[in-house]
């Protein structure tokens, strides 16, 4: 049984998943048209972003050079890939250990906005109830959160395999599968309003197009996957030799299967401007 504020995510964190999560944020950003706040709302001086599970910090510095007025935070358990920052780049960003599960006691009310993105592999059904009501408590009244979450890939045969494999990972795993579907119920349930889910896709299939992002988006899903093998072989799920031939078939039919593509959601919840306890 695992902790409530224990994260399962499993990726490694090197230079190698610093490059893949850069190239990930930009295929994303691509995708949606070069749009990075879906939420409705405009950022001002002195308004604070915060962004969990940053990572590689990608998407807090594209959030930072358009709207360099608001201060932002960046908060990751694992601090390897963290970008170096410039002098100017110190005064409005802070990237500092932390989780999602723990939030500061200090930071209560304070957050215009909280990003977080593709953390699907890391949380149970009790990781997801707890970060989404430490994120409620620190969001301002009436801030919004912005969640992002893979729903399925749709390809070949050789995805389903792969992806039933994904499936019975993710259950040793004691992480929660199809965290897309509960999301929108787990949100309200932490006190959301104004719960949206819209719908979005990413090519992963055929050859490069003009703009690079199926092969782009290709490069980086079959990385992570390729960076599961040690996990996968660990729980005994598959040997490695196993591993690496499912990886290697899934990349040729998404090469091959120019339909391939992945289906992921944008989630958007309102903190209300008045709780139960203001009444």
């Amino acid at each position: 049984m695992h902790s409530a504020t224990e994260s399962l995510y499993f990726l490694p964190t090197d230079e190698s998943e610093r490059k893949r999560l850069d190239l990930q944020n930009e295929v994303f950003r691509k995708a949606l048209g070069n749009r990075i706040v879906f939420a409705p709302i405009e950022l001002h001086a002195g308004d604070k972003v915060l962004d969990s599970g940053t990572g590689s910090a990608s998407w807090l510095l594209d959030c930072y050079n358009a709207k360099k007025d608001a201060t932002f935070y960046g908060i990751d358990p694992k601090t390897d890939i963290f970008p170096r920052l410039d002098d100017e780049q110190k005064r409005r960003i802070h990237l500092d250990a932390g989780s999602v599960l723990q939030l500061p006691s200090t930071w209560t009310d304070s957050f215009q906005l909280v990003n977080q993105r593709l953390l699907m592999t890391a949380f149970s059904k009790e990781n997801w109830d707890t970060a989404l009501e430490q994120i409620y408590r620190v969001l301002a009244p009436g801030g919004w959160v912005q969640l992002v979450e893979i729903s399925q890939c749709i390809s070949g045969e050789r995805s389903r395999e792969y992806y039933a494999m994904f499936r019975d990972l993710f259950s040793k795993r004691g992480v929660l599968n199809d965290c897309a579907d509960h999301i929108p119920k787990f949100l309200k349930d932490a006190g959301f309003d104004q719960v949206k889910a819209q719908r979005c896709e990413v090519s992963i299939g055929g050859p490069p197009d003009s703009d690079g992002i199926n092969a782009g988006a290709r490069e980086s899903f079959i990385g992570a996957n390729k960076r599961m093998l040690s996990t996968v072989v660990t729980l005994g799920i598959r040997t490695e030799e196993e591993y690496k031939e499912m990886v290697e078939d899934l990349e040729k039919e998404w090469e091959s299967e120019a339909q391939s593509k992945m289906i992921f959601y944008i989630f958007l919840g309102q903190k209300p401007l008045a709780t139960y306890n203001d009444k």
